[in-house]
C-alpha cells in the first residue's frame, strides 16, 4: 500500500533513511510512522518495495525497526 499521508519531501526525506539504513547493512530495514496509518490501533511502519519505493506495513514491533531512541520522546507534559 502506498502512503499517500506524506509528502513528496517527507517521503524522500524517509526513502533516504531508509537508503542508508540498507548501506549500513539492514537488508529490509523499517522506519516507525508515529501514527496509525490504516486505522487498526498500531503505529504502522514505513519500509521499501522492489523498487525501493516508501510503502506502508502493518504490525511491525518496535523492535524490528531501525528506530533509537536517545530519551528526547519520553516523558509527561509540563
Amino acid at each position: 500500500m502506498a502512503d499517500l499521508t506524506l509528502t513528496d519531501e517527507d517521503r524522500e526525506a524517509v526513502r533516504q533513511i531508509l537508503l542508508a539504513e540498507r548501506a549500513r547493512g539492514v537488508p529490509h530495514p523499517l522506519l516507525p510512522a508515529d501514527v496509525d496509518i490504516d486505522g487498526d490501533g498500531v503505529a504502522d511502519t514505513f519500509g521499501l518495495d522492489e523498487h525501493d519505493e516508501v510503502v506502508v506495513i502493518s504490525g511491525v514491533q518496535l523492535a524490528q525497526t531501525v528506530y533509537v531512541s536517545d530519551g528526547d520522546d519520553i516523558g509527561g507534559e509540563p
